[in-house]
């Protein structure tokens, strides 16, 4: 179990590995604020609007993009510099909306240990000493 949960926290950063329990809002996360985060990033990296993300639109927008992640619901948007790699299922050299949405969900999903849709600050502390625990 532990093992599962850890990794979870990665998504609640969205994709920022190096996330720390204080950049996170300190509130409940539903699942729903994940799928508009990603949907907002995924729209904001898609820049020719034809439904993928390309490499070299990622690395555009990591070029624009902080790279200290930010605090509060922004800590949520922060994308880590392996997110194509790790969101590009099929290897396609295209990332799709559905797999962008896939391992943030995935992670959410195992971070939400009652299955009620959010993440409560007690589930993301737990995932997040977790992590720090097991070195991810």
């Amino acid at each position: 179990m532990k093992l599962l949960l850890a990794p979870a926290l990665a998504l609640l950063a969205t994709p920022a590995l190096a996330q720390t329990a204080e950049q996170f809002p300190d509130r409940p996360i539903a699942r729903a604020e994940v799928i508009a985060v990603v949907k907002r990033q995924f729209a904001a990296m898609d820049t020719n609007h034809d439904g993928a993300v390309t490499q070299a639109e990622f690395q555009t927008f990591r070029a624009h993009q902080s790279p200290a992640p930010p605090s509060g619901v922004e800590a949520l948007a922060h994308i880590g510099g392996h997110w194509f790699e790790r969101a590009d299922a099929n290897g396609d050299g295209r990332v799709t909306l559905q797999e962008a949405e896939a391992r943030p969900l995935q992670l959410f999903d195992l971070a939400d240990v009652n299955r009620d849709g959010v993440v409560s600050v007690a589930e993301r502390n737990v995932a997040m000493t977790l992590m720090r625990m097991t070195g991810q």
